[in-house]
């Protein structure tokens, strides 16, 4: 990808080669930003490479704290660190030196005589130091043209600068602005992998993080820890009745209250869905866990507030102990998870504390698994398609294909409740090729009929990306010579990062079939990686869509996402979109495909067709 060039200002008078030595400054860090070195890495480099054009100069960058207080030295390889420790809590003001100045004015400022000049008249003890005479500094500004730092260079003698030496103050302070905005946005995104989103807890990967960290601290103490997760009950109703964003409020209610009753040493969690889970380290008797559930359910005994309307909720707990029920952070979470439906089971509103008898959920799951067997004899597994319409004229462009099961004693099952299963029992080839034969020879009937073709979505399971079902999936595409150029399939963000899964979807997209990752920002990968892997479309996670009206650090996300994936040719689509202010911010940035309940619902097959009829 060609790096940003950034135009010169024309304030400034350089000649030709002058402008070839900024153009060849920008060139060379902006492509060492593309190609993902370390930021800071960076700035020193930046900071050389204008010291190198300045002669007898030194450069420094310096940015505001954490608190927008004061500023510390973020970048100054040439300067002593005594100098870089005296420059540390700089306050910006008008008497604040170049620097100091410079953020406090929002301006350039250029003086030419540290010793005479007002700017650094609280500043002489620091010159007498370090024999400073001139400095010239100018502010780092991001979107927003808030200065949020300065780049500097100073000269150990009295020094006018020249309009060559402006427009490169100016021009590397532009640079470090687009740097500092860049890494904000990965920090944002890095932070991902490791928050919940919605309600700021940590995710299910930091908490098993800190539960294994937890455990190699209790082994040689010989101390106690537990594990409690917490389960809702009846909160699918609330979602199914009222909607997912009232859902995510009801979620987010859930979290500070419960973290309202916990100790400062306590570790609390969300690991998805409506379960919660807490860490209770150097536990020194059992009393702790019984008094701490009491005051969890106390909280589910008010009713819950959220837009007006009142909700009731009470919540199952599953508690395992170390090292009664486990030596390692699974074990513990699966014995507890055990825990939890039992407690479900034994009517809601209660907790279960592990034990080896709790055999009623493993039979359960084996139940499952054989009903699943049947099932795929007996055909009640059914379609449903999600459409994906574009985002400037409404129409229908895609589909992504869902599998339902319809049970015979318990009705309708989401996938949520059985594709784990299928997947732990092996069950998943089986299912997925149906899934993928089915949908495929559908969508052939449909354009053999003359209906108007579209793309067809279908996602892929871990277990799927193997060489015998990749040859299964082409086997079944000739067969029904299925035109290959209307299919792409579906994967997981973590899933396509994984370099076996890499080799196997090779094979499909030389094949002829395009890939999406689905779920991205939620999982590990980044956008410098996304060019390295082969996939034409990104699906934004609808966790970064449904606050869109109120979250700016959702729409940064957002933004950016489409900024980049566009950068590289890729297709963007925004799941899960279900009011109109996210559908109108999308189209603005330019989002290229919308799915989600705003525009339609996933329907069965017949429905579909009515849709395409439209078309």
């Amino acid at each position: 990808m060609e790096p940003q060039v950034i135009s010169l200002s024309s304030e400034y008078s350089v000649t030709t080669e002058q402008a070839g030595k900024l153009l060849k400054l920008q060139r060379g860090i902006l492509e060492q930003v593309a190609l993902g070195v370390d930021y800071r890495e960076i700035l020193d480099a930046l900071c050389k490479v204008a010291e190198e054009m300045v002669s007898d100069s030194l450069a420094s960058i310096m940015i505001y704290d954490e608190t927008g207080s004061f500023l510390t030295v973020l970048a100054a390889p040439s300067i002593p660190a005594e100098a870089v420790g005296a420059l540390n809590g700089l306050v910006p003001s008008e008497n604040a030196g170049s620097c100091g100045t410079a953020v406090h004015s929002n301006e350039p400022q250029y003086v030419v005589d540290t010793r005479t000049d007002h700017r650094w008249c609280d500043l002489q003890t620091f010159v007498d130091s370090f024999a400073i005479g001139a400095c010239w500094s100018c502010p780092i500004k991001l979107e927003e043209g808030r200065a949020v730092g300065s780049f500097a260079l100073s000269s150990f003698e009295k020094r006018t600068p020249s309009a060559f030496y402006k427009q490169l103050l100016e021009t590397s302070a532009h640079i470090v602005g687009i740097i500092l905005k860049l890494q904000q946005e990965e920090q944002l995104l890095r932070n991902l992998a490791r928050y919940d989103v919605l309600t700021g807890l940590a995710n299910r990967t930091l908490f098993n993080n800190k539960l294994s960290q937890a455990l190699k601290r209790a082994e040689p103490q010989h101390s106690q820890l537990a594990v409690l997760i917490l389960g809702l009950d009846g909160f699918r109703d609330i979602n199914d009745t009222q909607g997912h964003d009232l859902g995510d409020r009801v979620l987010k209610w859930v979290a500070e209250k419960v973290q309202s009753e916990l100790a400062e040493t306590d570790f609390f969690a969300r690991l998805g869905g409506d379960e919660f889970v807490i860490l209770i380290e150097y536990l020194d008797e059992p009393l702790v866990i019984e008094r701490l559930i009491r005051k969890i359910h106390a909280v589910f005994k008010q009713k819950i507030e959220v837009a007006n309307l009142e909700f009731s909720l009470s919540t199952s707990i599953g508690v395992s102990f170390f090292p009664e029920d486990g030596q390692s952070a699974q074990e513990l979470l699966r014995n507890a998870g055990t825990a939890l439906h039992e407690a479900k089971e034994s009517g809601r509103n209660c907790a279960r504390i592990y034990n080896e008898k709790l055999t009623d959920i493993v039979r359960h799951r084996v139940d499952l698994v054989a009903d699943m067997r049947t099932a795929l004899i007996n055909g009640d597994f059914i379609l449903h398609y999600q459409p994906q319409f574009c985002q400037k004229s409404n129409k229908l462009l895609a589909t992504e294909v869902l599998v339902r099961w319809q049970h015979a004693e318990k009705g309708l099952i989401p996938p949520d409740d059985f594709i784990p299963l299928a997947e732990q029992s092996g069950l998943i080839n089986d299912l997925g090729l149906w899934i993928f034969t089915t949908a495929c020879q559908q969508c052939k009937d449909w354009w053999d009929s003359g209906m108007p073709e579209f793309s067809l979505a279908i996602n892929l399971s871990v277990k799927q990306l193997d060489a015998e079902n990749i040859q299964k999936f082409k086997d079944i595409l000739l067969g029904m010579e299925f035109p290959v150029h209307n299919l792409e399939v579906e994967v997981t963000e973590g899933l396509i990062m994984r370099q076996e899964s890499l080799q196997e979807l090779k094979k499909l997209e030389d094949f002829g079939v395009r890939i999406s990752m689905d779920d991205f920002g939620t999982g590990h990968s980044s956008l410098a990686q996304l060019k390295h892997l082969p996939i034409s479309k990104l699906k934004i996670d609808r966790s970064f869509i449904k606050d869109l009206e109120t979250n700016e650090n959702d729409k940064v996300i957002v933004k950016t996402i489409i900024a980049m994936g566009h950068s590289l040719g890729l297709k963007i689509v925004a799941e899960g979109v279900e009011t109109v202010e996210q559908q109108g911010y999308l189209v603005k940035q330019g989002c290229d495909l919308i799915q989600g309940y705003l525009l339609s619902r996933p329907v069965p097959p017949e429905q579909l067709e009515a849709l395409l009829v439209q078309v």
